[in-house]
């Protein structure tokens, strides 16, 4: 039997490799896309080095096409993925009085469209099982927006809102969408917003069955 698979987009030395880790102990396979292939590979070393099955592909999150064929390419030399963790974000230091249209549409692409090019690609595998976990990371950006952060609290904004809507969209299915929201700055040690507090929530959201399944967690 094939391992469970779990797929991040956006993976990094915080939250993905926490999320990769924990799984990853759990006997998923872990598929990983990022914009460096350098530390791509680096990651699926660590990871490897402490026994699990790790695999990666080389896309930016805002690049529709190019995030579809990385996730394509995982999934066919890896099967349908059982999980997703939509981790990606363009995270600037930047008040909303300085953000052009151009700067906000560019961001988007990471920060919310892309999230649903990748539930597009891993959807029509969970259809066919009438399971999956779809797992968005969210922020306190979404209902408390800070003009410095100002195209990222509207990109959790966006998030959020998409992963309420996916989850009525999917309700009668087995297909399990939440979003994660980090009321916070992530801090290594944080019993609550530490990396690996965070995976634990996101397997947690993962382990929930049909009936309790909860949208939003925070963290």
């Amino acid at each position: 039997m094939n391992k469970p698979l779990i797929v991040i987009v956006g993976m990094g030395p915080g939250i993905g490799s926490a999320v990769a880790t924990r799984f990853g102990r759990e006997g998923f396979g872990v598929g990983m896309v990022a914009r460096s292939a350098g530390k791509l590979a680096a990651h699926a070393r660590a990871l490897q080095e402490t026994g699990i099955d790790a695999s990666h592909a080389l896309a930016d999150a805002g690049d529709p096409d190019a995030l579809a064929r990385a996730l394509a390419t995982i999934e066919e030399a890896r099967g349908p993925a059982s999980v997703l963790l939509y981790n990606a974000a363009h995270i600037k230091w930047k008040n909303i009085l300085e953000e052009s249209a151009p700067s906000l549409l560019d961001d988007f692409k990471v920060n919310v469209a892309g999230a649903m090019t990748a539930v597009h690609a891993v959807l029509p595998g969970m259809r066919r099982e009438n399971r999956g976990t779809i797992l968005l990371t969210g922020s306190m950006f979404a209902t408390r927006p800070v003009a410095q952060f100002g195209s990222l609290s509207i990109g959790k904004a966006g998030i959020r809102s998409l992963a309420f809507m996916l989850a009525g969209a999917l309700k009668d299915t087995g297909i399990h969408v939440a979003t994660v929201t980090v009321a916070g700055q992530v801090r290594p040690g944080d019993p609550k917003r530490s990396p690996e507090a965070i995976a634990d929530a996101c397997l947690r959201l993962h382990l929930q069955q049909p009936g309790e399944f909860a949208t939003e967690v925070e963290c």
